[in-house]
């Protein structure tokens, strides 16, 4: 069984945008806030905990700004949670040492030698800040854009057609089950903006529904209602969103039940998945309405493309700087501390029941 991967949240046109606050509120779990500054072992620190699990205990988070890295692993048995707590995605203790504690890589740094570098390291982190600063303006160019799209498909959607077909597919897939209350739907970050371009993780043991929709519009309504007809039969649901767009829109589902995954093709995403199941959306919209609106929507479609890419290279600008800014505190952390924190937490989280 291999363990679900996703993002902690992802870029947006007000800036990082993420669920992951309410997995935190979630007091089943024990949380432990990571704090410290970039290159202090934080991922890393993730890494070796879960290197230390069974796939299937766990679920792994990657970071939107380098996807290489780890910004959150939750221990579904264990019920234990180790998050990256800085920024862009701040987290601080709700319930201090009953649900959530701080755990600060902080003291196992030189502050001496990062205090003779303050000119260098404020120079580097305003870099950074303008590249993401671009990257949201590039955004919310790309989410106008998407949204003159999407209310051309608002406009020639047939709603009961598709409604039809949704309330078809899940009879056909999702049999009522007896006795069992309202499933929980939950948020699971799927695709995120990274420098590497827009990314999703597709679960690997999971049949691929393939909704390829190029007005955005329809695929919304059928994963909402879907996503709400699984869970009063019973069946719990991880949703992701799209977060490039002004409005949360829905743009997958997982059913874990079931083993199924409902991905959205898009103009923004450019997915592309092999898959016996493709659902082409063209279907339920009025074929007159979109050949009145085609040259527009093919405007839209290379807009798109071209804010999306040079986001992307914002990203990419924004890495250099923050790789920059980790030698600086790579050479002020003592990483056999680090270690030590390691070995500490992987043996408390093991002893647990």
């Amino acid at each position: 069984m291999n363990c679900l991967k996703c993002f902690l949240g992802g870029s947006s046109p007000k800036g990082f945008r993420t669920h992951f606050g309410e997995t935190i509120a979630d007091t089943g779990y024990y949380t432990y806030i990571i704090k410290g500054g970039p290159g202090t072992g934080k991922s890393t620190l993730m890494k070796r905990l879960a290197e230390a699990f069974p796939d299937d205990e766990k679920e792994l988070y990657q970071c939107s700004s380098d996807p290489d890295s780890l910004d959150a692993v939750v221990f579904k048995e264990k019920r234990v949670i180790f998050v990256d707590g800085t920024a862009p995605h701040v987290f601080d203790p709700e319930y201090p040492g009953a649900a959530q504690q701080i755990l600060d890589l902080g003291v196992c740094w030189d502050a001496s030698f990062l205090k003779e570098n303050k000119e260098e390291i404020i120079s580097v982190t305003s870099e950074y800040l303008r590249h993401h600063a671009s990257c949201r303006r590039f955004i919310t160019a790309l989410a106008a854009v998407t949204e003159d799209t999407c209310q051309v498909g608002r406009t020639a959607l047939n709603e009961e057609k598709l409604d039809g077909f949704t309330e078809r597919l899940a009879a056909k897939l999702m049999p009522r089950k007896k006795g069992a209350g309202e499933g929980k739907i939950e948020f699971r970050q799927l695709s995120a903006l990274t420098p590497k371009g827009y990314l999703t993780n597709v679960p690997e043991d999971y049949a691929v529904y393939l909704l390829c929709d190029n007005c955005f519009a329809g695929s919304d309504i059928f994963l909402r209602r879907f996503a709400d007809i699984a869970s009063s039969r019973g069946y719990g649901v991880s949703v992701s969103v799209c977060t490039l767009r002004n409005e949360e829109s829905f743009e997958h589902i997982l059913i874990p039940e079931l083993k199924t995954a409902f991905l959205t093709a898009s103009p923004l995403n450019a997915l592309s998945v092999e898959t016996k199941q493709p659902i082409n959306f063209r279907r339920f919209y009025d074929k007159g309405t979109l050949i009145a609106k085609k040259a527009r929507l093919k405007f839209n479609e290379a807009a798109l493309k071209n804010l999306r890419d040079e986001a992307v290279k914002s990203l990419v600008n924004a890495k250099a700087e923050h790789d920059r800014l980790e030698e600086y505190y790579i050479e002020a952390v003592d990483f056999d501390s680090v270690q030590r924190i390691q070995y500490d937490m992987i043996s408390k989280i093991k002893g647990m029941g």
